[in-house]
């Protein structure tokens, strides 16, 4: 029994230690600010400046000099001051040179070597005067050559055998009728013959943009240009064109 009281007397004990050091610790926090020098210092007080009565007093000035307060970075009497400088009049700012044009080796005038000042031609009659033509002869004995009438046409065909490379047709197609008057691209299609004509139609390689133009020359090259009938038995590329 004297034991157990023994234990609890001195864990109060060890906790009134640990509550003593926590609030010593908490005074600790809130103690007055000291300076860092030891004890705080009052504030310094400007130095008063007083010009002596009579003459110059340079040691005031220095004094002074020394004890401005303007930062240095900014523009004062001592490091920074205004040049006044004449502006010239509109007009007047190279009066001071002289109009005299010299050469930087010596004293001399600078000559300038320029060529003869060249005449403008004021009409094309003029131009052809200056500079006449390479070829003056050019154009003598030649004579008007009568151009071929071109035969009219809506549409031209060319027929090439597959096998070969051969031309087997080329002419134009003066009573196609396309239908409708828009701009239409070349077209080519692929034909089979044997004895008896066509064999499986025309077929279309490549369109002309318009449907209704791809669908009229391919009833054309079978019935109206009857391919069929005037080629030879093989395969053929048929290029169609305006």
């Amino acid at each position: 029994m004297a034991r157990v009281a023994e234990n609890e007397m001195r864990r109060w004990g060890i906790a009134t230690a640990c509550a003593c050091v926590a609030v010593a610790l908490v005074l600790v926090l809130f103690r007055a600010p000291v300076a860092p020098g030891g004890a705080a210092t009052p504030p310094a007080i400007a130095p008063v400046l007083v010009r002596a009565a009579e003459g110059n007093d340079v040691a005031f000035d220095e004094q002074k000099t020394l004890a401005d307060p303007t930062p240095l970075f900014l523009p004062t009497t001592w490091n920074a001051a205004p040049k006044g400088l004449p502006r010239p009049e509109p007009g007047a700012r190279f009066e001071n040179f002289g109009g005299r044009l010299r050469s930087g080796a010596g004293d001399g005038e600078l000559k300038l070597s320029l060529p003869p000042p060249v005449s403008v031609p004021v009409t094309p009659a003029d131009i052809l005067l200056m500079e006449p033509p390479s070829s003056p002869l050019a154009g003598f004995g030649r004579a008007a050559v009568a151009l071929p009438v071109l035969d009219s046409r809506r549409a031209f065909v060319e027929i090439i055998a597959e096998g070969t490379g051969r031309v087997v047709l080329r002419q134009g197609l003066a009573d196609a009728k396309p239908p409708g008057d828009g701009v239409w691209e070349p077209m080519e299609f692929l034909v089979a013959v044997d004895a008896a004509g066509l064999v499986g139609g025309v077929a279309v390689k490549r369109r002309s943009g318009v449907e209704g133009v791809d669908n009229y020359f391919q009833g054309y090259l079978a019935q109206t240009l009857r391919v069929g009938q005037r080629l030879a038995p093989g395969f053929y590329r048929i290029s169609v064109g305006p």
